[in-house]
């Protein structure tokens, strides 16, 4: 699963950026990074609440390096129940069981009662915490525009 922040005017902002150069790039991709780590680590802690499948797979979130905000989760990383299964398991594999829930096939009785797309833990903390993240990224993205804009680091 992977989550992007959509804001309206980016391809044409991203492509401005490319104009400026490299070094505007990469502090562009350091400011997605901020943002991104403050909602992993929000959902971090969402999932450590959650549950334990939920705390299981709370471990894969992570950030992408890009321009805009990226954060994906679940995945082919192996994780260890506690149970004694000698059944290897992925973090993608128990991902939307825990996020959702299941139980209406007999694989999916170990999950959560299914909550339809409300989820558990990572969606409802994804929208909790867009506005804000969408608001800082749009403040820096404009800063970054002006700096290079006028200039970027170019001695006085």
């Amino acid at each position: 699963m992977k989550v992007t922040v959509e804001v309206t005017g980016l391809k044409e902002t991203l492509r401005a950026f490319n104009k400026y150069g490299k070094d505007a790039n990469r502090e562009l991709r350091a400011a997605a990074a901020v943002e991104a780590d403050r909602m992993v680590a929000a959902l971090n802690l969402a999932g450590a609440g959650a549950g334990a499948q939920a705390e299981l797979t709370a471990s894969s979130v992570k950030r992408r390096s890009d321009r805009v905000p990226v954060i994906v989760a679940g995945g082919s990383r192996r994780i260890r129940p506690k149970t004694r299964s000698s059944r290897k398991v992925s973090a993608g594999d128990v991902f939307f069981g825990a996020e959702f829930g299941g139980g209406r096939t007999p694989r999916t009785q170990q999950f959560p009662p299914w909550m339809g797309r409300t989820g558990y833990w990572f969606w409802p903390t994804v929208r909790r915490g867009l506005p804000e993240m969408r608001r800082r990224y749009i403040a820096v993205l404009d800063e970054l525009a002006a700096k290079w804009a006028a200039g970027g680091n170019l001695p006085d």
